[in-house]
């Protein structure tokens, strides 16, 4: 994989940047290591002329910038470890999202927490 992860034919491509965060989060599932990673796109949602415009609004107004909408991703840990160059030593073994999962849909986009995907057992 190279520096851009692909999120998704609907999605699109999620840059490095500073509008992207990553979680990868460690814990015991049944005495065993477990692991699952999250990237967070902040990317504004807006075209530069909307931007700039929502921008002068909220100045004019006195109020702070906009937040845009933003976007989580269920990710396979290894993306996380390609993407960041980063050693994250056994937990790209230990993702908890299911082999199929990362073959099909590499990045899922969450809505709701039911979009999470983890094996029950």
């Amino acid at each position: 994989m190279d520096e851009h992860a692909l999120a998704g034919d609907q999605v699109g491509v999620v840059e490095q940047g500073l509008f992207n965060f990553w979680k990868v989060a460690a814990f015991l599932h049944d005495g065993d290591l477990a692991a699952t990673a999250y990237v967070l796109d902040q990317r504004p949602d807006l075209t530069k002329d909307a931007a700039a415009q929502a921008l002068a609004n909220a100045a004019r107004a006195g109020d702070p910038p906009p937040l845009g909408a933003f976007r989580t991703f269920q990710v396979p840990v290894l993306d996380i470890a390609n993407l960041t160059g980063l050693d994250l030593g056994p937990l790209p073994t230990a993702d908890r999202l299911p082999t199929g999962a990362r073959a099909a849909r590499r990045w899922t986009l969450l809505e709701s927490y039911d979009d999470i995907t983890m094996p029950t057992s």
